[in-house]
């Protein structure tokens, strides 16, 4: 068993690294892996749905469509593996060959996942046979993707990979992969430079500065060794808003408690290095569009209006003190804006759309994933806020706009997806009523009635008889929650409202009764 996981493990280190996850689904005959769509916003239907992904000199947009898979004992039902990846494809903008390198590059991970789950599958069975049974899975691998930076230039991308085999925590890590956005090549790092030894020689005397300045006393002894020897193999890098971010996962140059170590070598810091085709056209005084990732307390220089002689600085980061709880800092050009306290900060990015206007959009955690999104726009050399929406997290972001997360809580859910795009006063604008709540295969997600259930079908008032299984499918977040019934296929819709007493304002109620009263569990996450 143990020279097993010890294969697994040789077998991931070459394309990803894992940590634990959640989900799965009961046992069905057949076993293909689940899809779910993240369509981008701005797109419509016909768009969404052409062949031709757009022509150069069009920022590519990017979509990811969840898969999940699990895998149970035949004989014992006990749920062995949860699988869960998404694949990338560029919707429009780019070029040809572009679309075509996305989705190769994308379909390959694919492949290998799968043959990874193969391993695991087996693996998983041998623990469970000398293992007690348990409720949730034994194994999990679980992929995510989300942009870094994609222009008409490159399209960069963050993989970020967990896989669980047991024992008190899995192992997590991510790694970028980045595209000529004309060509389509897979760039390696020495395809952006025009000096490497020069490159290399300020890019690591930056990093082991900015280590020495952060967290040296808890890195392994050997760290500077460690990332002066980087190069020989290749580091692991993609590129963002603010420069070129360089990733040690956990035990490379420290311990696991101390996690995944980024640091950011700007742009400004090795400029006279790097190939002009590859760097921000933000940076060179035209006002082109972008949707790039802004690393934590790092300094991004743009130029917001091709009138601009010089270009703006922005920072944003978590000033958490000592207690590790405060404001998020938005800085501009020396002036300085603050939010209220925050456990935590989540995603930060720039967003320049093809109109020109020029956005901040970032998120962050009250705690226990209660998030906040904030919008800001750049107008005449001042930042502006003009979003401030409660519930919502950042998904997948585009120069068209962006796909958010609103905190749900309905009949057992706990979050539903939406399209935004930028109005004209900075808003964030839904692309429409409902927030898809996607299916992740967990049985909890089942919901069983236990009595008549007073529902909408067709515009008409009627019920749902005891035993009957619905899922939620969608939500509008202002009282009413779409379903389908799981065995008949049957559409519709649940009206609830919240209590009237402050004791209950959290709870539901369906026509008077509490919403507990309906279903024979109700897996609320949050």
């Amino acid at each position: 068993m143990r020279k097993l996981q010890k294969a697994l493990a040789v077998l991931l280190a070459g394309s990803m690294v894992m940590a634990d996850g959640c989900g799965g689904r009961e046992r069905p005959d057949e076993e293909p892996a689940a899809e779910t769509q993240e369509e981008k916003p701005g797109l419509s239907e016909d768009q969404n749905a052409s062949d031709d992904p757009g022509t150069a000199g069009d920022v590519p947009q990017i979509r990811f469509t969840k898969k999940t898979a699990d895998d149970y004992d035949e004989t014992s039902g006990q749920w062995l593996l949860h699988v869960e990846y998404q694949t990338a494809e560029v919707t429009k903008g780019g070029t040809g060959q572009a679309a075509q390198a996305v989705q190769q590059w994308s379909e390959s991970r694919s492949s290998e996942i799968e043959g990874l789950r193969t391993g695991y599958a087996k693996a998983a069975a041998e623990d469970a046979a000398f293992g007690e049974p348990t409720d949730s899975y034994r194994y999990s691998i679980i992929q995510q993707l989300e942009t870094a930076r994609v222009d008409e230039r490159v399209i960069s991308l963050i993989e970020r990979n967990r896989e669980y085999t047991g024992g008190a925590h899995g192992s997590w890590g991510s790694s970028g992969i980045t595209f000529d956005a004309g060509n389509g090549e897979i760039l390696e790092l020495s395809d952006l430079l025009t000096d490497a030894e020069g490159f290399q020689g300020k890019a690591e005397e930056y990093i082991l500065s900015r280590l020495a300045e952060r967290e040296a006393e808890g890195l392994f002894p050997d760290y500077e060794n460690t990332i002066r020897q980087m190069w020989t193999n290749g580091p692991n890098w993609y590129l963002d808003a603010a420069g070129i971010t360089f990733v040690f996962q956990p035990y490379l140059i420290g311990p696991w408690a101390m996690g995944e170590v980024l640091v950011t070598v700007p742009y400004t810091e090795t400029e006279d290095c790097l190939s002009e085709a590859y760097m921000p056209k933000r940076l060179t005084s035209l006002r082109t569009p972008i949707a790039a990732k802004i690393p934590e307390g790092e300094t991004v220089q743009i130029y917001a209006s091709p009138l601009d002689s010089q270009p703006e600085q922005i920072r944003v980061w978590l000033d958490g003190g000592e207690e590790g709880y405060g404001p998020v800092c938005v800085e501009m050009d020396g002036v300085l804006a603050e939010t209220e306290a925050f456990e935590r900060i989540g995603d930060i990015f720039l967003v320049c759309p093809q109109d020109g206007r020029t956005f901040l959009l970032f998120d962050a955690d009250n705690a226990s994933d209660d998030f906040v999104t904030f919008v800001y726009e750049i107008r005449d050399r001042v930042l502006v806020e003009c979003a401030h929406v409660d519930g919502l997290s950042i998904g997948t972001v585009n120069t068209e706009g962006f796909s958010g997360w609103m905190h749900l809580d309905v009949l057992g859910t706990y979050s539903g997806q939406m399209d935004y795009t930028m109005g004209s006063d900075g808003q964030p604008e839904a692309s429409g009523r409902w927030y898809e709540i996607p299916e992740s295969g967990s049985p909890w997600q089942k919901l069983r009635v236990i009595r008549e259930l007073p529902v909408r079908i067709g515009g008409e008032e009627t019920t749902l008889p005891e035993g009957s299984t619905i899922r939620i499918t969608a939500a509008d977040n202002a009282g009413t929650a779409r379903f389908l019934e799981i065995f008949t296929g049957l559409e519709g819709e649940i009206s609830c409202e919240k209590g009237t007493q402050e004791e209950d304002s959290w709870r539901l109620y369906i026509d008077g009764v509490l919403e507990d009263e309906y279903f024979e569990m109700l897996p609320y996450a949050g």
